[in-house]
């Protein structure tokens, strides 16, 4: 007895089923990636972003700079004056 195997229309079903199941978690996968792009995009260009606290922190540092120098050219004026005699 030779048996032989049939295709039944169940595989056919299945598939098709599975097929549907894949696009529906790859949209939903899409649309999860479209709103943590948002979030991304609003975190780096928004008000509070993060190229806009690096723009402030770089003006505070420019700004310390400058009152360190302003600071370290009083001491040296100081230093000068107490070393030559004048006060």
């Amino acid at each position: 007895m030779i048996r032989k195997k049939v295709k039944s229309s169940k595989n056919k079903i299945k598939s098709k089923n599975e097929i549907g199941i894949t696009l529906i978690a790859l949209i939903i996968t899409i649309i999860i990636l479209l709103v943590l792009a948002g979030v991304t995009i609003n975190l780096t260009i928004g008000e509070n972003g993060i190229f806009r606290a690096a723009q402030n922190a770089g003006k505070n540092y420019m700004e310390a700079q400058d009152r360190e120098i302003a600071e370290i050219a009083n001491f040296t004026n100081a230093l000068d004056s107490i070393l030559s005699g004048r006060k």
